[in-house]
């Protein structure tokens, strides 16, 4: 388990513009990857990667103000897929995972709360061993 300090920011996409690709990373993306990564490698197994089916839980939680209490439900941007995105990616630079197809569980939370950052919880998938759910084809 990990937290990392700071407001979460979703994974920079590239855009298109007059056919030609330009990144779209502000700083504030920027100096967000380059925290997650130095966690990441500071906290990283000394062993290989963590490999087989593998339970992410990420807890985001953003700055609360005025508008918003803590633990209140954060439902604005940024997604909630393209913050997992970003930290699965700096995960796998980091060397902690080999590969972020492993991960066959993915739990997200967003919320408002007094100190903003993210809690990344690792481990073993221990539910590959039982069947699927029927309603699961």
């Amino acid at each position: 388990m990990l937290f990392v300090d700071g407001i979460p920011r979703p994974q920079p996409r590239p855009r298109f513009v007059r056919g030609r690709v330009i990144s779209c990373a502000d700083a504030n993306a920027k100096r967000w990857i380059s925290a997650v990564e130095a966690k990441a490698r500071e906290l990283r197994h000394q062993d290989a990667p963590l490999k087989g089916g593998l339970f992410v839980g990420l807890n985001f939680t953003f700055p609360a103000g005025k508008a918003h209490q803590d633990g209140e439900a954060h439902t604005a941007r940024p997604d909630a897929d393209n913050l997992a995105k970003l930290i699965l990616d700096c995960l796998m630079r980091a060397g902690m995972i080999g590969d972020d197809a492993i991960v066959s569980q993915l739990l997200i939370k967003k919320s408002y709360g007094a100190k903003p950052g993210v809690l990344i919880y690792l481990n073993e998938d221990r539910r590959s061993s039982r069947t699927a759910p029927s309603w699961i084809d």
